[in-house]
């Protein structure tokens, strides 16, 4: 075991120190970061931190222990990126001299023996690490626009590959892994939000390449299968991969270019849809974290035994990337050609989507009834498995279209929606086991498995439905400072105001409260909005022109209550509405039949 508390220690310190150096150096020399339209910081920021991360990561790798030919190349190949950063941060280069900088560098660290054992086929590893170490590059220089985001993630993502050198006995990774993370933490002092400098790319470039190369640096503590080399890894880095994937996706379907700035990211999205921004860079933080936790889990027990936990985050990540995408950030104006237009434009691809998605569920829940079964066996009943799985597949697709599952809308999931999805599922387990029955007359098969599998397809279809629905309620879509609004009434009709304002961007309305004469609900919240109290109790707020809207929801106001509430606003210049529902019992007088 290493001694490793000097190095993280000594990496922070440095880091903290050439921090308060080279901000002021920054900003004499104009290296500094202007508020754009495609960018996210409000102010001029300093750029040209991340000399202070790599000076720190330099200065004590030169302090360790002698490293070997491969790690030094790892340190040489980053600084060269960031040397490149430097100069793009000072002089922007263009996106074609970057790659061709990174295709550079990666390709060294590949020839010096940094490579992914995946495939076993020299060449081919060879290709895979240059592209996932050239991935990575440019998913830290796309991660880091928000404060304090690409160097958190950073650090969570060499912190969890330090744990794996230890347990690998990899003196050399588990120093380097540590230096980066001390060098990162002191850099986020200055970092987090609100920021006071940025790694600029010099920073993201090399934190980039350093931390895609600390993962395809070997003897691997997760060489046990195919899968697993390039599993973890990717558990440890899914936030940027995830984020990368997410904007080349919908940029690629919005007709944009890929290379262009913009803020549309996944921490972007976030805040749009509600979070603060430290909100948000802690949530992606805490992604990052519980991805790391299930890469220790998976390499502790197997990937056997942790597939549901991995298959669960996938679908989760799915989920949130659909909700995010929902977020309107483009314009309307499309430049789609091709194969690409054709599938934006598919009538079906929501139940296409939602029909892949449920298969996948499908198959994860019936492989882990097995494994709770079966925990001690697995490998013996696999066979089994393998050979009805399309079979539980067919019936329960099958079975939830008959039963029209995939007409309904997630967004307004409810116990009704969970009652047939509960009874689909049913029905479909039945149907498997009936097929399974005269296939094979059962013959070796469970019962207590598809009893397991039922329980648990009926939990996690459910499951991702209400997580939509509640990504839905928790993240409430920022409006900007719309008309100041209060709705009279917090009941039904009040609810139905309050998600109408909310979904509706037209309205882009601020709910601040409701209004109600029940005094059972005064001091209550429903759906996060407060109940302000009374009439009487609110009109000071009207009075003094904080409400700038009162929207009536309710027929049940007295009608003497309903006219001292129109007085009472108009006096005062305030808007009343009046929400109702309007039944047409035949077409309008100028709608013409046509035969």
């Amino acid at each position: 075991m290493p001694d490793l508390w000097w190095p993280p220690l000594a990496a922070f310190v440095l880091s903290v120190a050439l921090t308060l150096l080279v901000r002021p150096v920054a900003r004499m020399v104009g290296a500094v970061a202007t508020p754009k339209e495609d960018r996210w910081h409000r102010g001029t920021v300093p750029l040209l931190g991340g000399i202070a991360i790599v000076g720190a990561v330099l200065v004590c790798a030169v302090m360790l222990p002698p490293l070997s030919g491969r790690a030094w190349t790892l340190l040489g190949g980053a600084s060269f990126l960031a040397a490149a950063g430097l100069v793009d941060d000072l002089r922007p280069l263009g996106p074609q001299v970057k790659f061709l900088i990174q295709l550079v560098a990666a390709s060294t660290l590949v020839v010096a023996g940094v490579r992914l054992d995946v495939t076993r086929v020299a060449a081919l590893d060879q290709l895979i690490t240059v592209v996932w170490l050239v991935g990575l590059t440019n998913a830290f220089n796309l991660l880091d626009n928000m404060d304090g985001l690409a160097a958190g993630i950073g650090v969570i993502a060499a912190g969890f590959r330090c744990y794996f050198f230890l347990i690998d006995g990899n003196a050399e990774g588990a120093w380097l892994a540590a230096t980066l993370c001390g060098a990162l933490v002191g850099f986020l002092v200055f970092n987090f939000q609100p920021a006071s400098i940025f790694m600029g790319d010099t920073g993201s470039l090399f934190l980039g390449l350093m931390v895609g190369g600390l993962n395809a640096m070997g003897p691997f503590p997760y060489s046990r299968g195919t899968v697993a080399v390039l599993l973890l890894p990717v558990l440890l880095l899914l936030v940027p991969i995830f984020d990368t994937l997410f904007v080349a996706t919908a940029r690629t379907f919005a007709g944009l270019p890929l290379v262009q700035g913009g803020r549309d990211h996944t921490s972007h999205r976030l805040v749009a849809l509600g979070m603060s921004e430290r909100g948000a860079v802690l949530s992606l933080w805490g992604m990052a974290f519980a991805s790391g936790l299930v890469a220790v889990l998976s390499y502790r027990y197997g990937l056997p035994y942790t597939a549901t936990l991995v298959g669960l985050m996938v679908a989760g990540l799915m989920v949130l990337g659909v909700k995010l995408g929902l977020q309107r950030v483009y314009p309307k104006r499309s430049g789609r050609t091709g194969m690409v237009r054709v599938v934006a434009d598919f009538q079906y691809k929501k139940q296409v989507a939602t029909i892949a998605l449920d298969a996948a569920l499908v198959a994860l829940a019936y492989y882990s009834s097995y494994l709770l079964r079966f925990e001690a066996t697995l490998e013996s009943q696999l066979p089994i498995f393998s050979a009805s799985l399309l079979i539980v597949l067919v019936t329960h697709v099958l079975s939830l279209g008959l039963f029209g599952t995939y007409q309904d809308s997630w967004r307004h999931a409810g116990i009704r929606d969970l009652m047939k999805l509960a009874v689909a599922t049913l029905v479909g387990t039945g149907l498997a086991m009936l097929v399974i029955l005269v296939q094979s007359r059962f013959a070796g098969y469970s019962r207590a498995v598809f009893a397991i599998h039922w329980i648990l397809v009926t939990m996690f279809l459910s499951g991702s439905r209400m997580l939509f629905r509640a990504l839905g309620e928790l993240l409430v879509p920022n409006r900007g400072q719309g008309p100041r609004t209060v709705i009279y009434g917090a009941g039904a009709g009040g609810l139905m105001v309050l998600r109408e304002a909310r979904s509706n961007e037209e309205l882009g309305w601020t709910i601040i409260g409701f209004i109600d004469d029940d005094r059972g609900k005064f001091r209550m919240n429903v759906h996060g909005v407060p109940v302000l109290g009374s009439l009487d109790q609110v009109t000071p707020l009207i009075v003094s022109g904080q409400v700038a809207q009162v929207v009536v929801s309710t027929a049940s106001v007295p009608p003497d209550r309903l006219e001292a509430l129109s007085r009472l606003c108009a006096d005062h210049g305030v808007r009343t509405l009046v929400a109702a529902l309007t039944f047409l019992d035949a077409p309008p007088p100028d709608v013409r039949s046509r035969p």
